[in-house]
């Protein structure tokens, strides 16, 4: 069986180590990203350069119809992920009496609803595997102690 994991926001930084460390321990990765193709095909040449395997999947983590449409047709062609890492995740930094509801809406959106997002078209054919199942979501300090100016970034990181 191969053990694919899916990591979001794979396409640099934290994502992108993550990434590739999974990949060195012998996991098949299925590297995320929304915007950044170059950063995620970058991510995916050093897993194939270290000797690993993978392939790309885009998609907006915020958005639950293109969520569950793009993994559901990623699960129904590759089979379930053995695991998922929830990284992804955005911040607005500013005074709180400076946001913008788009501001404020974006990052709950992309910092909140996308563990469910993500997550609920992946549960069951993980659960159906029963092999699989892990799950991590990665958070922020933030979400402990707020930082000055990171009004946006507590809240959903709490939750």
């Amino acid at each position: 069986m191969t053990r694919s994991v899916l990591v979001t926001g794979a396409s640099k930084g934290i994502g992108q180590a993550i990434a590739c460390r999974l990949a060195a321990d012998g996991f098949y990765m299925v590297v995320h990203y929304h915007r950044d193709r170059a950063g995620a095909e970058q991510t995916l040449q050093q897993i194939t350069a270290a000797g690993g395997q993978g392939r790309l999947i885009q998609f907006d983590i915020s958005d639950r119809v293109q969520c569950r449409e793009r993994l559901e047709q990623d699960i129904e062609r590759h089979g379930a992920y053995y695991g998922v890492v929830n990284n992804a995740g955005i911040t607005r930094d500013g005074a709180f009496p400076a946001l913008s509801d788009g501001d404020w809406d974006g990052v709950i959106h992309t910092n909140l609803d996308s563990f469910y997002n993500v997550l609920h078209p992946c549960v069951m054919p993980m659960i159906g595997l029963r092999k699989g199942g892990r799950i991590i979501a990665l958070s922020s300090v933030s979400g402990v102690m707020g930082n000055r100016g990171r009004s946006t970034t507590a809240p959903p990181r709490r939750a």
